[in-house]
């Protein structure tokens, strides 16, 4: 690609691409360079640095994944926050390698993340009458669909490309030899459950359980 014709959107297309591929560790000016037929010192006139790249990253693999506006202003804040925890996972499970850029400064305060945020807070506000507070619910229902994420994607995160085995931690109880000294697990292991390794359906329940939380705080 001539350096003429080599844009932005290029270069964070070719960096999303990379990082599905195999993690952000595989994300590098070098690569995306390459892979475009360009300098890597010609990327610099579109993106100041890594830490910039990543937070475009996250900006444009999140814009797929925002928040229906039409359900703004809908009062029924709880089924709005499952929506929030659907949302999030999806893009967790596209793109694996957000979890980590969200913990990059500049990621987590991308257009997408903070447009979203603002969506959250304003369902929040239906149960709480006050921003700060529906501020503070709202970081409570990210971060543990954060720790949900990474439970779905942990492995991939690991091993890029990798599939996902889809045990669960229950399900693995059964053939590890650690229960047979812990009698409640080893009942726990030899009776029929659900299917606790599904990250849909476990997420959820833990959401359900999030909000009836917050609907006891607030008496409501």
């Amino acid at each position: 690609m001539a350096e003429s014709t080599l844009t932005r959107e290029a270069i964070i297309a070719e960096a999303v691409r990379l990082a599905d591929e195999g993690g952000l560790e595989k994300v590098s000016m070098r690569r995306i360079a390459d892979a475009l037929g360009t300098g890597a010192m010609s990327l610099y006139r579109h993106v100041p640095d890594k830490d910039a790249l990543i937070g475009e990253m996250a900006a444009t693999a999140g814009a797929d994944y925002l928040y229906p506006e039409e359900l703004r202003g809908d009062p029924d804040w709880r089924r709005r926050v499952h929506i929030v925890a659907e949302t999030d996972m999806r893009l967790y499970l596209r793109h694996p390698w957000v979890l980590l850029a969200h913990t990059v400064p500049r990621a987590s305060m991308s257009s997408s993340s903070v447009t979203c945020f603002e969506w959250m807070v304003e369902a929040l506000t239906h149960l709480t009458g006050a921003v700060d507070e529906s501020a503070e619910l709202g970081l409570h229902v990210w971060n543990f669909v954060q720790g949900a994420g990474l439970g779905a994607v942990g492995s991939r995160l690991l091993v890029p490309g990798a599939s996902p085995d889809g045990a669960g931690f229950i399900a693995g109880l059964a053939d590890n030899p650690l229960i047979e000294d812990l009698p409640l697990l080893r009942a726990l292991s030899e009776r029929p459950h659900p299917d606790l390794g599904a990250a849909m359906p476990l997420l959820h329940s833990g959401i359900d359980a999030l909000c009836d939380g917050f609907a006891a705080r607030y008496d409501r």
